[in-house]
Protein backbone atom coordinates (compact mmCIF):
# COMPACT_ATOMS: atom_id res chain seq x y z
CA UNK A 1 0.00 0.00 0.00
CA UNK A 2 1.41 3.61 -0.95
CA UNK A 3 1.48 6.18 2.08
CA UNK A 4 -1.27 7.86 1.08
CA UNK A 5 -4.68 7.03 2.80
CA UNK A 6 -7.55 8.72 1.57
CA UNK A 7 -10.59 9.20 4.30
CA UNK A 8 -13.84 9.90 3.41
CA UNK A 9 -14.61 13.53 3.84
CA UNK A 10 -16.91 14.11 7.36
CA UNK A 11 -20.38 15.27 7.07
CA UNK A 12 -21.30 18.78 6.34
CA UNK A 13 -21.65 20.27 9.89
CA UNK A 14 -24.32 22.72 10.30
CA UNK A 15 -24.59 26.21 12.15
CA UNK A 16 -25.03 25.33 16.08
CA UNK A 17 -28.03 27.69 17.09
CA UNK A 18 -27.70 30.45 19.15
CA UNK A 19 -28.37 30.66 22.93
CA UNK A 20 -30.64 33.79 22.05
CA UNK A 21 -34.42 32.94 22.45
CA UNK A 22 -36.62 34.27 20.12
CA UNK A 23 -39.95 35.47 21.55
CA UNK A 24 -43.21 36.08 19.40
CA UNK A 25 -43.95 35.73 15.67
CA UNK A 26 -42.12 36.50 12.31
CA UNK A 27 -43.27 40.05 10.71
CA UNK A 28 -45.17 37.92 8.07
CA UNK A 29 -47.69 36.08 10.31
CA UNK A 30 -50.84 37.29 10.02
CA UNK A 31 -51.93 37.93 14.04
CA UNK A 32 -55.44 38.83 13.28
CA UNK A 33 -57.08 35.32 13.36
CA UNK A 34 -60.10 33.77 10.96
CA UNK A 35 -61.66 36.49 9.84
CA UNK A 36 -65.43 34.66 9.59
CA UNK A 37 -66.29 32.25 12.93
CA UNK A 38 -67.06 28.90 11.81
CA UNK A 39 -70.94 28.25 11.25
CA UNK A 40 -70.50 25.92 14.32
CA UNK A 41 -69.48 28.62 16.52
CA UNK A 42 -72.18 30.89 15.71
CA UNK A 43 -74.83 28.05 15.85
CA UNK A 44 -76.86 28.54 19.02
CA UNK A 45 -79.53 26.04 17.87
CA UNK A 46 -81.14 24.09 20.70
CA UNK A 47 -80.06 20.69 18.34
CA UNK A 48 -77.43 19.59 16.05
CA UNK A 49 -78.28 17.04 13.51
CA UNK A 50 -74.52 14.85 12.73
CA UNK A 51 -74.51 12.22 10.45
CA UNK A 52 -71.99 9.04 10.93
CA UNK A 53 -71.18 6.63 8.36
CA UNK A 54 -68.92 3.46 9.15
CA UNK A 55 -66.56 2.76 6.75
CA UNK A 56 -66.07 -0.92 7.91
CA UNK A 57 -69.12 -2.31 7.37
CA UNK A 58 -71.34 0.43 5.65
CA UNK A 59 -74.45 1.62 8.50
CA UNK A 60 -75.28 5.03 8.14
CA UNK A 61 -76.81 6.72 11.14
CA UNK A 62 -78.52 10.40 11.79
CA UNK A 63 -77.96 11.42 15.38
CA UNK A 64 -79.89 14.49 17.29
CA UNK A 65 -77.85 15.91 19.46
CA UNK A 66 -77.73 18.62 22.31
CA UNK A 67 -75.69 21.72 22.30
CA UNK A 68 -71.81 20.33 23.53
CA UNK A 69 -72.95 16.88 23.82
CA UNK A 70 -69.84 15.15 22.36
CA UNK A 71 -71.43 11.60 23.24
CA UNK A 72 -70.09 8.87 19.95
CA UNK A 73 -72.58 6.73 18.07
CA UNK A 74 -73.21 4.23 20.01
CA UNK A 75 -72.01 1.54 17.08
CA UNK A 76 -68.93 3.53 17.26
CA UNK A 77 -68.57 3.00 21.01
CA UNK A 78 -69.29 -0.75 20.70
CA UNK A 79 -67.01 -0.91 17.56
CA UNK A 80 -63.47 0.00 18.59
CA UNK A 81 -61.59 -1.13 15.44
CA UNK A 82 -64.12 0.21 12.48
CA UNK A 83 -63.57 3.49 11.17
CA UNK A 84 -66.29 6.13 11.40
CA UNK A 85 -66.82 9.26 9.79
CA UNK A 86 -68.97 12.25 11.43
CA UNK A 87 -69.55 15.11 9.82
CA UNK A 88 -72.98 17.68 9.99
CA UNK A 89 -73.87 19.97 7.05
CA UNK A 90 -73.61 23.72 7.61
Amino acid sequence: MSGSTSWPQPARRWPVASRERVVGAADNVDKRGPSVPEPYETDLDERRVIYAYCCTCKETETLLLEVGDDSPWAHDASNASHEVEYWREA
